[in-house]
């Protein structure tokens, strides 16, 4: 008896919230069509900017890829060009230093020709 007296005016109240709900918003129901090729164009539009964004972002990940790769290019034939160079400078310096270790050798080869020798070691067995 006490659930009557509460779930009956509970669904008569409903009943009359939807069927004033139902009034007020019927004619909106109307707008659907319109708003759903509203949202369509929408969606239309941020897909294609979302396309080309991505396009964007891939052109520029591959402008970037080849620029690391030459300027990666360039520096190895610095660094190629740079050891020929110091390579160069090194045997030039060699050849360079050869006659004076030539010369410094002959002096100190004759030098110590010209010393007496040192008298052999006397080992006792004591």
């Amino acid at each position: 008896m006490f659930k009557l007296l509460i779930v009956l005016p509970m669904l008569l109240a409903g009943f009359i919230a939807l069927c004033v709900g139902g009034l007020v918003l019927l004619p909106l129901l109307a707008l659907v069509p319109g708003l759903i090729a509203v949202f369509a164009g929408v969606f239309a539009v941020a897909l294609v900017l979302a396309v080309v964004a991505m396009l964007l972002r891939l052109l520029a990940a591959v402008v970037v890829g080849v620029g690391g790769l030459a300027i990666g290019l360039v520096g190895i034939g610095f660094l190629l060009a740079g050891g020929a160079i110091v390579l160069a400078l090194g045997v030039a310096l060699a050849h360079l230093l050869l006659p004076l270790l030539l010369i410094f050798g002959l002096i100190w080869l004759i030098r110590r020709s010209s010393r007496a020798p040192a008298p052999p070691l006397q080992i006792s067995h004591g």
